[in-house]
């Protein structure tokens, strides 16, 4: 196994754009839209995102959106059950919230509801849209999420990175970039249980590995090994931290010119298997090992005692249109770090002309 210092870490800041840049023209002006003639109408406006009846966290940040309509003038006014009443104008109906007045109208209604009222001017005449709620909850979210960026395209890309979000607010940070490991594909990474002490990714390419972080030190292992089909994928960690399943997968990529029949990768042969930490010892899932079925999306239960999976009754010359998978579980004995029994099915997708995936 080979060391990797977590110089690889960049740290970089890379500001997040929400709409385009529109001035706040006015906030707290109480009565601004209803100067004047003001018609109130049933139907409600197209907004985006569409944020209608949803519950959020008390400490999320602020939920900028657009209105979808045509007109000269905007305004939206929140307010909340304890008597706060904040209202923002826009002209193109965009609107973007500061963040302390945000903090401050959440806080004040937590485990309560805002009352939002949107409201447009065309040819100096308001228009007032039907209100809808948006709920508070008491509990506060954790405030960072792990994601990759990558171009929306399947057939190339080139910059890509891991990067993490504050969800308090807009600020994104790169945990590692590409162009750090030689221009190399970073992906599939996973935390144990959300904790940000263990985590893992996959680099593909001239630096090919699985890159595994416990504390403050990382290490590369080439999970392919004599038997398996490929390096590991899909990872899911054990929640005692010693071992991770992964699946093992021989991938091919199609491209039809047909429109309806787009497939853009696609298994042909998949297994699973389990990686010990301590001793780097690779060793198949019981059950999984033949190429009768096709094993994929490995996920530990919370307590450590079943491996959930997907598994479709397919060979590699199954049509890709013909492949469905069902939801199996294995039990697994953590004290003795053993599989028990034979695979089980818990969910039958394919006898209702389904597919099952990602347990």
């Amino acid at each position: 196994m080979m060391k990797l210092t977590t110089k690889l870490l960049t740290g970089i800041l890379i500001p997040v754009i929400c709409f385009s840049a529109v001035a706040l023209e006015s906030c707290n002006r109480s009565g601004s839209a209803t100067e004047g003639e003001l018609t109130q109408v049933t139907e409600a406006p197209e907004i985006f995102p569409d944020y209608t009846d949803v519950t959020i966290p008390p400490n999320i940040a602020p939920l900028n959106f657009a209105i979808k309509e045509e007109g000269q003038n905007f305004m939206a006014r929140w307010e909340g059950d304890n008597g706060q009443i904040m209202e923002f104008r826009s002209r193109k109906g965009a609107f973007k919230f500061p963040g302390r007045k945000w903090s401050s109208l959440l806080a004040g209604n937590r485990g309560g509801s805002l009352k939002v009222t949107l409201f447009k001017e065309e040819q100096g005449k308001w228009v007032a849209y039907p209100s809808f709620l948006i709920h508070v909850a008491t509990e506060t979210i954790d405030p960072y999420l792990v994601y990759r960026l990558i171009p929306p395209g399947y057939e190339t890309w080139s910059a890509m990175g891991l990067y993490q979000r504050d969800l308090t607010g807009f600020r994104e940070r790169a945990i590692i970039e590409n162009r750090n490991v030689e221009d190399n594909c970073v992906n599939c990474h996973s935390f144990n249980q959300g904790n940000s002490e263990e985590m893992l990714f996959h680099i593909r390419g001239s630096m090919g590995g699985t890159m595994i972080m416990s504390g403050n030190g990382m290490e590369e292992v080439n999970l392919k090994r004599e038997g398996t089909l490929s390096a590991g994928v899909y990872p899911s960690w054990h929640p005692g931290g010693d071992y991770i399943a992964f699946s093992t997968n021989r991938i091919e990529q199609y491209f039809h010119a047909r429109p309806g029949r787009t497939v853009e990768v696609m298994d042909r042969q998949s297994n699973l298997i389990l990686y010990h930490r301590e001793s780097g010892e690779v060793t198949q899932v019981p059950g999984t090992e033949d190429d009768r079925y096709m094993e994929t999306y490995p996920s530990w239960s919370p307590d450590g005692k079943w491996l959930y999976f997907s598994r479709a009754d397919a060979d590699e010359k199954t049509p890709f249109d013909s492949i469905q998978y069902d939801i199996y579980r294995i039990s697994y004995d953590p004290e003795e770090g053993k599989f028990r029994g034979e695979p089980e099915i818990v969910f039958s997708a394919t006898s209702q002309g389904w597919s099952a995936s990602f347990p």
